[in-house]
């Protein structure tokens, strides 16, 4: 049966939901039919979008300029996973921070035992593919290898959920995660502020059964990602639009007559005049045309036939639609049109592709804005299942999310960029924001530092050793002196005039004792042994 998927959100095909669940109470169970009309709903659509991000849409045919057999060409258009892939990849996940510290409340070793960071740029993709996206945290099972919270990124292919207008949050969600060769669904885990809820369907077909997971303290542990919501829906919209769909259905169709069109162009027609179609009896079309001699004899008539070639079929009019259809590909999607393939005659600059990703960048440090409450909340969800809290931590809502800068610039621009910002202002010749200005990432900073540390330590170490050295140098004269002081006796070997005040304080500055400040400015006596060997003595 061939499939379809309207764009007016039309059941097609839809699955039943289960009419009764044993262990549910009735409140939750009226949820969870809710929870399944919202993704039957959908679905059609979110299939229809999937289709189209994997270019598996098949080709439209208008029925008017194209051969019959042309129409079952396999035609393939990339465009909107381009339009989807562009925008996730400008969103580089760097980690939470608290007033300038990372990692403040010591969650990265589980989001590391989750691979947040390719969870989070899954979601992102397919928020921008379907709208929307879901972020579940659950408590792991430490016995089967599981990290003490799990943290999971969920499609909304297999996903709905149900907003709270007033406290602009999820009110349940549900997400399906089991189903039969068939692709029915057979399992499914609801999340409500009061508990979590494992719902699947029983073998044999006999009704489904619910069991209770887990309680929560009057919070959702679900946090949704979406690509620009409005207040009408709180859940976004997809970036493979409405006019992204027809621009690619058009792209095809020139595509494949511009395939028509080379075929031709390769094989141009001609024709013969004066000819009998005898002549052509037993050969082929191919044959006939590609024939290197050709024996026509004389018509009745005793004319000799004539042969001629129709105008060669251009490509150039298919090509230059081709490229209208990019252009305003981009103009619908803020894209730049390298990201499609096309191509300026001259290699653009620096400047100049930064003044064509610029609307694409404005986009994503919007988004942004959009992405960091969910994932400031996310961050709680996580702290509040490993320490079994009640509520989050109060200095959590102050917590910031660092993203790798979304503007491209060049090295040179970023360097002399850093130059302006340290002449005009000095204090800011150390600054870790300046250097994320710059374009460098989290990584490249943590390298840096670990250098200078590095270097610092060597510093120290050597500048000790001189130190100990110099303590047990000799000079000409035979005195042991330290960074050049002598405070020794005078050459008559009577003592100098600090000596007349000894206990006293002047002494103490003149030879560090006494003063903390100066312990190591210690002068030394050398004596010779009876070898006659030099060593200096503590004065």
């Amino acid at each position: 049966m061939t499939e379809i998927y309207p764009d007016d959100g039309r059941l097609v095909n839809a699955t039943p939901a289960p009419t009764r669940i044993s262990g549910l109470p009735d409140d939750d169970h009226a949820t969870f039919l809710q929870l399944w009309q919202k993704w039957q709903q959908h679905s059609n659509k979110n299939k229809l979008l999937s289709v189209y991000y994997d270019g598996h849409r098949a080709f439209q045919d208008l029925g008017i300029s194209i051969p019959p057999q042309m129409t079952r060409t396999k035609a393939a258009l990339g465009w909107p996973q381009k339009v989807v892939t562009t925008l996730a990849r400008r969103h580089v996940f760097e980690g939470y921070s608290l007033n300038g510290a990372p990692d403040a409340f010591e969650a990265n070793e589980i989001l590391s035992a989750n691979n947040y960071d390719l969870d989070l740029a899954q979601a992102i993709t397919s928020a921008y593919k379907h709208s929307f996206s879901l972020l579940t945290v659950t408590q792991g099972d430490e016995t089967i290898g599981e990290p003490p919270v799990v943290v999971q990124a969920r499609d909304a292919e297999w996903s709905a959920a149900l907003w709270d207008t007033r406290r602009r949050i999820i009110e349940a969600a549900i997400t399906i995660d089991k189903t039969d060769k068939y692709g029915q669904p057979t399992g499914a885990i609801m999340h409500t502020h009061t508990a979590i809820w494992r719902i699947d369907a029983r073998e044999n077909g006999g009704g489904w059964k619910a069991e209770k997971l887990g309680d929560t303290p009057n919070r959702i542990f679900v946090e949704a990602l979406c690509y620009d919501p409005q207040l009408n829906r709180p859940l976004g919209h997809s970036r493979i639009t409405r006019e992204v769909r027809y621009l690619t259905d058009a792209a095809v169709r020139t595509m494949v007559r511009a395939e028509t069109s080379a075929e031709f162009f390769s094989s141009p027609q001609r024709y013969v005049l004066g000819a009998e179609r005898a002549d052509f009896a037993g050969q082929d079309r191919w044959s006939a045309i590609m024939a290197r001699v050709q024996v026509l004899e004389p018509n009745e008539n005793g004319d000799i036939p004539s042969v001629g070639q129709f105008s060669q079929m251009t490509m150039s009019p298919h090509l230059e639609m081709y490229r209208q259809l990019a252009q305003n590909l981009c103009a619908a999607t803020n894209l730049p049109q390298s990201a499609i393939g096309v191509f300026a005659e001259n290699p653009a600059s620096a400047e100049a592709m930064q003044a064509a990703e610029a609307a694409l960048a404005d986009e994503a440090e919007y988004q942004w804005r959009i992405f960091t409450a969910p994932l400031r909340r996310t961050l709680q969800n996580i702290i509040m299942v490993r320490d079994k809290l009640d509520e989050p931590p109060a200095e959590s809502w102050k917590t910031s999310v660092k993203w790798t800068p979304a503007r491209y610039s060049s090295p040179s621009s970023a360097a002399d960029f850093a130059v302006k910002m340290v002449s005009a202002f000095p204090s800011l010749q150390e600054s870790q924001t300046l250097m994320r200005r710059a374009g460098l990432t989290e990584d490249d900073l943590a390298d840096i530092n670990a250098e200078n540390r590095k270097k610092n330590a060597v510093s120290l170490l050597d500048r000790a050793l001189a130190a100990t050295n110099n303590e047990g140098h000799v000079d000409e004269s035979g005195e042991n002196t330290e960074n050049g002081d002598v405070n020794n006796s005078d050459e008559n070997g009577g003592a100098d005039n600090s000596t007349n005040n000894a206990g006293s304080s002047n002494v103490g500055g003149n030879l560090g004792v006494n003063n903390p400040s100066n312990t190591r400015n210690r002068v030394k006596r050398n004596i010779k042994l009876p070898g006659g060997t030099k060593t200096p003595i503590n004065r």
